[in-house]
């Protein structure tokens, strides 16, 4: 994913939103159960086992916990593709789908995560306005800032964090292409979003047509040219959700025929609540209505919490220095990452051979 924006890459410099820290703020235990409520209240074919329930975790944050002995091959939970957000969803969105289509069809493939990115960041601003927003619930238990539900990345990170710490690691021009493909992002996206924030803040003049009336004579929308407050924020946020948290999915068929890509990206509720192991806890799938079916890959007992495996952790295109720049950790690592960078730990420095 750090490749995502390249097509932008000479395009626009990058721009830095102001921040609001009234817009964000951290998610509730109170919040992960209402998100299980709308799940539950919201698709008629989502269904949440009684035997689990979410918890601070002791790994930090909150995480997925049986509330009894569950048998190996047991139903946890399952998601219908409607509760899901998908390229269909933000393609049927009213105020910007047609937009994000048009970023796609100039850009390539790639910008369908820009654009995802900020669907999500539209939304969940909306949200904390007061609209009537579809996923809401879902989205205020997502990590829109550093330490909610324990989230650290570095695309969080100041830039005096980044010089001080990556210089010479081997995740160092990657950190450093992220953060700069991220920000060339924020200006495409102010202009993109930020008509429908401001809407919702009640800070959009709406044109009236020419002639009265006609609806066809209403001039073009002028394009936002300022800032809009909060909005570079979120889409920082929203692409450490989408890094952090999104899954393939291979069972959209309008990325596939608008770019030829054979997967896109989704986001799942719920399952992307649970914590990592390299022995996880679950398996998941999609069945043939779209749904993902997650089930338990072996018998839980009472209390333990349930985990899913992010990445194989031996893959060779995921060593523990990129598991870091993607997820914004290391498996099986407590100590706080800042302190492995300062000690020049092997796991970011390669090590000279001894003659």
């Amino acid at each position: 994913m750090v490749a995502i924006l390249h097509a932008f890459s000479t395009i626009l410099l990058s721009l830095t939103a102001p921040v609001d820290e009234r817009r964000v703020r951290s998610a509730t235990t109170n919040d992960y159960n209402n998100m299980v409520t709308w799940l539950n209240n919201t698709f008629d074919k989502s269904f949440v086992s009684q035997s689990i329930e979410l918890l601070p975790s002791e790994r930090g944050g909150h995480g997925l916990f049986a509330k009894e002995s569950i048998e190996a091959g047991s139903l946890l939970f399952s998601v219908p593709r409607e509760a899901c957000i998908t390229a269909s969803t933000v393609f049927n969105d009213g105020d910007y789908g047609k937009a994000c289509q048009n970023l796609i069809k100039k850009a390539g493939p790639g910008a369908f995560t820009v654009g995802l990115a900020g669907y999500l960041a539209k939304e969940y601003l909306c949200y904390l306005e007061g609209e009537d927003v579809d996923f809401g619930p879902y989205l205020v238990t997502l990590p829109w800032k550093r330490n909610i539900n324990e989230q650290e990345h570095v695309l969080f990170w100041t830039e005096d964090e980044i010089q001080t710490y990556l210089p010479g690691s081997l995740c160092f021009k990657e950190c450093i292409d992220l953060r700069t493909e991220v920000k060339t992002a924020k200006k495409i996206l102010n202009s993109l979003c930020g008509p429908s924030v401001l809407k919702a803040r009640g800070e959009w003049v709406e044109e009236k047509p020419i002639i009265p009336f006609l609806e066809f004579t209403k001039p073009p929308p002028p394009t936002v040219q300022e800032n809009v407050s909060g909005l570079g924020r979120a889409v920082t946020g929203a692409f450490v959700i989408l890094l952090t948290r999104a899954f393939n999915d291979d069972f959209d068929n309008q990325i596939k025929a608008m770019t030829g890509e054979e997967e896109s990206e989704r986001l799942i509720p719920l399952l992307d609540m649970l914590n990592h192991n390299s022995e996880p806890s679950i398996t998941y799938s999609t069945n043939e209505e779209g749904s993902v079916e997650v089930r338990a890959r072996k018998n839980i007992e009472l209390g333990d919490e349930i985990y899913n495996c992010y990445r194989k952790e031996e893959e060779l295109n995921m060593p523990y220095h990129r598991f870091f720049s993607r997820f914004g950790f290391v498996p099986g690592i407590s100590e706080p990452m800042k302190n492995l960078l300062q000690d020049k730990s092997s796991i970011f420095f390669a090590k000279r051979k001894e003659v």
